[in-house]
């Protein structure tokens, strides 16, 4: 069960003293968006109202205390939808998590920015404290793969930027590195300017690569989040990224760009705290190694 306090409404008119149930409601927890959300939760006798079941006509005010039973607790794996070129992974009314692919800036001027992109397919928010545009409130380095956290609301900007703040935003990486390291686990810890940088590595396989010769596929977590992080560290340990023409020391090149990608992100949900677990696929330049190593 997850329960709330009622402070404030989060639709027109936001100075009424007292709303229906099936109103005031709406926004109250992540997943009850819509009316025709709540008007579910209410006929499957999810709601309860100061401890009551709650029923269309039961009236609430401010102050009073919301539970809804039987939603999620544990970890929630979400089904992507696609929005033309924008593939959104995930949202709610108060923030949203959405794919960026490699060679797209995550902010920026111009209309090709993640940012931008999100603009034009994220569903606007009904709360008070919407924001006009979409904030990503992290970001990828242009030539990687994976998740964005988005933010619709200022509370949701506020509740994310703490939690990647506390550490208490889980990612993993998959990356195709030059060579065979000779340990199956390894801890790095490299500063990045005066900034400690902590990632920890899982090798998963290695196989024959053409040009590069034999390459490996291996899990990374990074403990901190510096610029460059995860190339930089790969790279001071002698082990660069295929195609990575910054770091790599011999600049041998693949011709189909950096192979780094985010392949999942955890976050606690910055209103309800019920933890949004985000899986995303492999990009398909990945698919010929994944498939030598029996991984798809």
């Amino acid at each position: 069960m997850i329960e709330v306090i009622i402070s404030k409404w989060n639709h027109f008119p936001f100075d009424s003293k007292s709303k229906r149930l099936q109103e005031g409601a709406i926004g109250q927890f992540s997943n009850l968006t819509s009316r025709k959300s709540v008007k579910k939760a209410i006929n499957n006798g999810q709601i309860l109202v100061n401890g009551r079941k709650g029923e269309t006509g039961t009236w609430v005010s401010i102050g009073d205390t919301l539970v809804v039973k039987d939603m999620p607790n544990k970890s929630l794996t979400i089904q992507p939808t696609s929005t033309g070129e924008t593939i959104v992974l995930w949202e709610d009314n108060s923030c949203a998590c959405v794919l960026k692919r490699a060679g797209i800036t995550t902010k920026g001027v111009g209309k090709h920015t993640l940012e931008s992109l999100a603009y034009n397919n994220l569903i606007k928010s009904t709360l008070i404290d919407s924001l006009k545009i979409p904030l990503a409130v992290h970001r990828l380095d242009k030539a990687t793969h994976g998740p964005v956290l988005f933010a619709k609301t200022t509370g949701a900007a506020s509740g994310l930027g703490k939690a990647f703040e506390k550490r208490s935003i889980y990612k993993e990486y998959m990356a195709l590195i030059e060579g065979t390291p000779l340990i199956a686990e390894a801890t790095i810890r490299v500063e990045i300017g005066t900034k400690e940088a902590h990632s920890e590595i899982e090798i998963i396989g290695s196989t024959s690569w053409p040009v590069f010769g034999t390459a490996t596929l291996v899990k990374v977590y990074p403990k901190t989040g510096r610029t460059h992080q995860i190339r930089k560290h790969l790279a001071c340990i002698g082990h660069p990224i295929l195609g990575d023409q910054l770091y790599s020391g011999d600049k041998k090149y693949t011709g189909q760009g950096l192979f780094l990608a985010c392949t999942k992100l955890s976050f606690p949900h910055p209103m309800t705290k019920v933890n949004i677990e985000i899986a995303v696929d492999l990009p398909r330049k990945f698919k010929h190694i994944a498939h030598k190593l029996r991984l798809s």
